[in-house]
């Protein structure tokens, strides 16, 4: 018993140091998360309760909130720093993890030597549990499944319905696996489970369809199919090729480097031929995967965030039981994953961006804030230049400045801003020849005061509004 203990506790000290370690540094934050944070500050300030969560910045996709009640807490706790709802999401990754090996362990004992570091390590797991907008539930409706009760089989139905909340393409992987569950039904004449599930699912997914039928023309469904070029008759490549991008680029994301993915590409084929050969009951799980792809390439992009919800069910393929040789080479896909992950995980937990220097990002918010309330300024504005981040306005400060209580003029109010916050990795003489109308009016401005981020290239510029 004591050894048990200590293992597990070894373990969690594990998967606490992988998630958490370093994640000023390391953790995404930019105008999605800032923006999402903000959300989160009005439902907390106002104790509004929505349904209405993420919004993509062009207005076009619109998510469940259920992401910012999981991480509300962390937030308030927080007091809204900008790392408070990366540490959320670091807590549901080492929670996902702890899921994942509790559900090897039901599966395949044997397979827990290779599936443990592979939780630790394996970049897919450990990127979802360093992202402040990604926790997922899918592990969770997998070991509901494997429940033998209905009741379980809806709690499994109503936790794959709530993933769809986290990320509306989850759908594809609910409906796949209400397609497994109910063939099961039927050749086991349970069909009960099969119904089970279907209502968890459905309760969990109604309050979409409530709201866009009390909402014409709605703001959910309506941008599944219509705001994400769905079947897209201008496409340039054809439907055969979207999907084989698609596989390489999951692949890919998999095994982090070309030569991994065409190991995994080609053991996890042969595994599927000697599946089918011997009617492995593994291969529903590979079938959710399959799905979860080609449903992918009726959409005009791909992003490897829109496979994360198939990933359990990839981990349940390959540790599933089966009999030589199939098992032997799936138990060598997860050692090549092992192996390939200790090359990628130093650089996930070490590696600083500017869309991951949340130090830098708090430390510009608190020299703007400092000014502008002490100085007590007027008509201010900021604008980000001549730097890696993409976004002119910098809207990630100010979402941050808006929680503080700073007021800004808005990104159209250049021309009336009598001073300018400049936040940029480039000197000053780069940054007055930038061509960016952000700076056009305060070109030939004063400068006022500058300051030097620690331990970064970041430079923050103040200056007046140019002379006429």
């Amino acid at each position: 018993m004591i050894k048990k203990v200590f293992l597990f506790a070894l373990l969690l000290a594990l998967l606490i140091f992988t998630r958490f370690y370093n994640l000023d540094k390391t953790a995404r934050f930019i105008w999605d998360e800032s923006s999402d944070l903000v959300n989160i500050h009005q439902i907390f300030v106002e104790k509004n309760l929505t349904l209405i969560g993420p919004i993509s910045e062009d207005g076009n996709k619109v998510f469940g909130s259920l992401t910012y009640y999981m991480l509300l807490p962390f937030a308030v706790i927080g007091n809204f720093d900008p790392i408070s709802t990366a540490y959320g999401a670091a807590f549901w990754g080492v929670l996902t993890c702890l899921l994942i090996i509790y559900l090897g362990f039901k599966v395949n004992k044997k397979a827990l030597f290779f599936l443990i570091p592979i939780t630790l390590l394996w970049y897919p797991l450990v990127e979802t549990g360093r992202w402040a907008w990604n926790p997922n539930l899918i592990t969770l409706s997998l070991i509901f499944y494997f429940k033998k009760s209905s009741l379980f089989k809806f709690l499994s139905g109503l936790s794959m319905g709530l993933t769809v909340h986290l990320h509306y393409l989850a759908i594809f992987t609910a409906a796949a696996f209400a397609i497994v569950i109910l063939f099961e039904s039927i050749k086991y004449k349970k069909l009960k489970d099969f119904f089970c599930y279907l209502l968890g699912l459905i309760l969990a997914l109604s309050p979409f369809v409530i709201f866009d039928i009390t909402h014409p023309p709605g703001l959910f469904l309506s941008r599944i199919l219509y705001f994400n070029n769905l079947g897209n008759p201008q496409a340039t490549i054809t439907f055969g090729q979207k999907l084989l991008n698609i596989i390489d680029g999951s692949f890919f994301y998999f095994g982090q480097s070309n030569f991994v993915k065409l190991i995994l590409l080609i053991l996890t084929t042969l595994i599927m031929v000697l599946d089918i050969k011997k009617k492995s009951p593994a291969l529903k799980y590979l079938f959710v995967l399959v799905i979860q792809l080609v449903c992918l390439a009726f959409f005009a992009n791909f992003y490897t965030h829109y496979i994360l919800a198939v990933i359990p069910f990839f981990i349940l393929y390959l540790i599933y039981p089966r009999q030589s040789p199939a098992e032997k080479m799936s138990y060598f896909i997860l050692s090549v994953v092992i192996i390939s992950s200790l090359v990628s995980f130093p650089k996930q937990i070490s590696k600083i961006s500017w869309e991951s220097d949340i130090a830098s990002t708090r430390n510009i918010v608190k020299i703007i804030e400092v000014q502008v309330k002490s100085k007590d300024m007027k008509n201010v504005n900021i604008a980000v230049l001549s730097s890696p981040d993409r976004n002119p306005c910098g809207k990630r400060y100010r979402d941050l400045l808006l929680i503080k209580g700073v007021n800004l003029k808005n990104k159209a109010e250049y021309e009336i801003s009598d001073s300018l916050f400049v936040i940029t990795t480039s000197p000053l003489e780069v940054v007055r020849k930038d061509p960016a109308y952000e700076i056009k009016f305060f070109q030939n401005g004063n400068l006022i005061e500058a300051w030097n981020i620690p331990e970064s290239d970041w430079k923050v510029f103040l200056l007046s509004r140019s002379l006429r």
